[in-house]
């Protein structure tokens, strides 16, 4: 996979060419505020970003270039709760599992053993081929808990 979103950019204009996309002024923003993300962002933070620094792209075309960087497999949809999707770039990606506070929303990545354990046992006793794994954890994230216990 690759190291960084500069590669990633450069390769995502060449899959555009031969599909009938164009490379935007707007596109070219998004994929450099993504290049700098660490977080999982949606469509909104990602805007909201985008505008505190003063770029101008329009929701329409952050929706639109989300789904192409999904459809090309550059970021990965993360499907929390109804009509709340959430994004992370495919380049950071390694098995891991989200941690989903069902309070605030706040997710978080953890890796364990296990997740490999898995994968090795699914490729011996299934003979299945994995690519990744990605497990969602819902529950109640440290900080709304101690929120629960100074309400209360």
């Amino acid at each position: 996979m690759y190291q960084n979103m500069n590669k990633e950019i450069h390769s995502f204009k060449e899959i555009l060419g031969p599909k009938g996309f164009k490379s935007t002024r707007g596109r070219e923003i998004i994929f450099k505020e993504l290049e700098g993300r660490k977080d999982h962002f949606n469509a909104e933070k990602l805007h909201s970003a985008l505008n505190r620094k003063g770029a101008k792209v329009s929701r329409p075309t952050i929706y639109r270039t989300l789904k192409l960087l999904e459809k090309f497999h550059l970021i990965e949809r993360l499907d929390i709760k109804k009509n709340c999707f959430y994004y992370e770039p495919t380049y950071r990606k390694k098995d891991h599992g989200h941690l989903i506070c069902q309070r605030c929303g706040k997710i978080m990545d953890f890796t364990c053993g296990s997740i490999e354990n898995l994968k090795s046992e699914l490729v011996k006793e299934k003979v299945f081929k994995t690519d990744n794994i990605s497990i969602h954890v819902f529950g109640i994230c440290e900080a709304c808990q101690k929120a629960s216990k100074v309400k209360s």
